[in-house]
């Protein structure tokens, strides 16, 4: 993939770090114990001038990345990452989980485009990018809605990517004037059974770590927290 950056540490034949870079950011993912080992990495991008918008990962790679590449924060959002195995038993919001329509297009690439603003992700995406993305989502059955009893779509939430054990739930938005009432909670709960019986072992997901009520949310259907990743912004 043009523009695309896939680079590995090892030590003696041993995995210890990568750092895949997909515009804008690069993701990482280590085991090591010396973070040292982040400045190979970081010392690879600042020798071919390579730009980066900013990193995602566990909270001391990525700062110990951020330091070696002598970079300064626009901004720092803490994600706690959340892991479930078994759906805990809740009673359901009024209506019911039903996969999105393609009729739905431009009524959900909207609630994507509120959800990248109220998430304060960093760089945003553009509309036409949004749109695409939820179309994408929709054609490959990844995009859900729970529709209320008054048959109104008033939640979303979608399968934002997967390996052959885990699928990773996101996207996860419900219109103001229709929160309080349990669809939110309603539609990952179900997203989550549907993804576990798909033949996955886990469901994952990011919440943000100063929402404590995604947080609490989550841990009633059954989610458990992992770990803490950083997802820092460059000036």
């Amino acid at each position: 993939m043009q523009n695309c950056h896939f680079l590995s540490v090892f030590d003696n034949n041993e995995f210890k770090a990568t750092a895949v870079r997909t515009l804008p950011k690069v993701f990482l993912s280590a085991i090591t114990k010396n973070v040292d080992d982040l400045k190979l990495l970081a010392d690879y991008f600042t020798d071919n001038k390579i730009k980066i918008a900013g990193v995602v990962g566990e909270t001391n790679y990525s700062d110990a990345f951020t330091t070696y590449l002598q970079k300064n924060k626009v901004s720092d959002r803490k994600l706690i990452v959340q892991k479930l195995t078994k759906v805990n038993d809740n009673k359901l919001a009024d209506g019911e989980f039903k996969p999105a329509r393609s009729e739905a297009l431009d009524y959900l690439a909207e609630w994507a485009n509120q959800f990248q603003h109220d998430a304060h992700a960093f760089p945003k995406k553009t509309k036409t990018e949004i749109r695409s993305n939820i179309k994408n989502l929709i054609s490959k059955g990844q995009l859900f809605n729970w529709v209320n009893s008054r048959n109104e779509l008033v939640s979303m939430a979608g399968i934002i990517r997967n390996t052959s054990n885990i699928g990773i739930v996101g996207m996860v938005y419900t219109p103001k004037h229709f929160r309080g009432k349990g669809y939110a909670k309603s539609c990952v709960q179900k997203l989550s059974e549907h993804i576990l019986n798909s033949g996955y072992k886990n469901c994952g997901l990011f919440a943000e770590s100063a929402n404590l009520t995604s947080t609490k949310i989550y841990k009633e259907i059954g989610y458990e927290i992992s770990t803490e990743f950083s997802d820092i912004a460059f000036d």
